[in-house]
């Protein structure tokens, strides 16, 4: 894949007249490139979504990756730790789909004004559930999420009053979905219902399963990485960007 030399920037973003803190990351050389607003997992702004960013930007985008818990905690800084995970699943379950509207809009009217050629929604575990929904109510080239959960219940604030995936016909773009078939967050049951939704209401979608990657299988660091299958992902991601 080509690899671009970047830089990056902490900006402010006025959502509904609050400054929330946004990470940017954008190719150092001047040109006409997607832009892509990032919706974080249950650990927030944490390094390794920073680096997630900083490899989308290498890839020729520009990145916007808004703090997303700002109105529950600001800048909250989290580990990846049995406690700061209790804790991002609380910051998570405060998210409200008028919120995350706010934020994705945000981000979509800074990457306009950044001069992006197109909008994409790209998110991780809880964010990519936050990207899809985003996507069923604001227009976007495409939506990519990596194990998005809660989409086909109604177990989370953001996934009510009826379950996210049934809003699937509002989405325009081309979805791509990764899931590992070793998650236990998200079974085949839940897969086979969005797959059915986006089949449904014929949106162009690809859904990728490795069958024995587990949750949050993506980036470096953790016990459930797995360099095979990420990278695969990182292609298959680099290819819809170019779209």
């Amino acid at each position: 894949m080509t690899s671009l030399a970047i830089t990056t920037e902490w900006i402010e973003l006025d959502v509904d007249g609050a400054a929330v803190r946004a990470y940017v990351a954008r190719p150092e050389q001047p040109g006409l490139y997607p832009g892509v607003v990032a919706s974080h997992e249950i650990y927030g702004q944490h390094p390794s979504i920073l680096a997630t960013a900083d490899r989308l930007a290498a890839l020729g985008a520009i990145v916007i990756l808004p703090d997303f818990f700002h109105r529950a905690e600001p800048r909250a800084t989290l580990e990846f730790t049995p406690e700061d995970r209790e804790r991002g699943l609380a910051l998570m379950r405060t998210q409200t789909r008028p919120g995350v509207l706010a934020d994705f809009a945000s981000a979509t009217a800074e990457l306009t004004r950044r001069g992006a050629a197109t909008i994409h929604f790209i998110g991780f575990s809880a964010g990519g559930h936050a990207a899809y929904y985003a996507a069923t109510q604001l227009p976007a080239a495409s939506i990519t999420a990596f194990y998005p959960g809660w989409l086909t219940d109604t177990d989370i604030q953001l996934s009510t009053p009826q379950p996210t995936v049934e809003l699937s016909a509002g989405i325009k773009g081309r979805v791509l979905l990764f899931f590992g078939g070793a998650d236990a967050l998200i079974d085949a049951p839940a897969r086979d219902t969005i797959a059915k939704s986006l089949t449904a209401n014929a949106i162009d979608h690809e859904i990728v399963v490795y069958e024995d990657a587990p949750h949050a299988f993506l980036n470096p660091g953790r016990p459930t990485y797995r360099e095979e299958y990420a990278e695969d992902a990182w292609q298959r991601l680099a290819e819809q960007l170019r779209r």
